[in-house]
């Protein structure tokens, strides 16, 4: 994010909330803490905080634990990468020969038997 896009951040946050501080230090505050992060992104979390919540948001809520959806992106690729693997197994399974359970079953009571 740029310095001029947490600037639009704040505007938009002045909208919602009288008590936002727009000074040069507080500017460049959050510019230190939200250089690294996509101005999308933080604009939808704002959005977001803006809809259910009375108080100005903090950092933390404008990065919207950023963490947490790295984390959500990965399990979410696992996932479609084990039900890939899945159908590839589907496709390549093939039926029980005939007999076979019969032949398991006998070895089963021969053991059994024996005992």
């Amino acid at each position: 994010m740029k310095r001029a896009q947490v600037i639009d951040l704040l505007a938009k946050l002045t909208e919602e909330y009288a008590n936002i501080d727009i000074s040069d230090p507080e500017v460049d505050r959050l510019y230190e803490n939200l250089k690294d992060f996509p101005f999308d992104v933080a604009c939808e979390n704002v959005r977001q905080h803006m809809l259910t919540n009375p108080w100005p948001p903090k950092i933390a809520q404008i990065r919207g634990g950023a963490g947490d959806q790295r984390e959500k992106g990965r399990a979410k690729s696992q996932t479609t990468d084990y039900f890939a693997e899945r159908d590839k197994a589907r496709a390549a399974a093939k039926p029980v020969p005939p007999g076979w359970k019969e032949e398991l079953y006998a070895r089963l009571n021969k053991g059994t038997a024996a005992r």
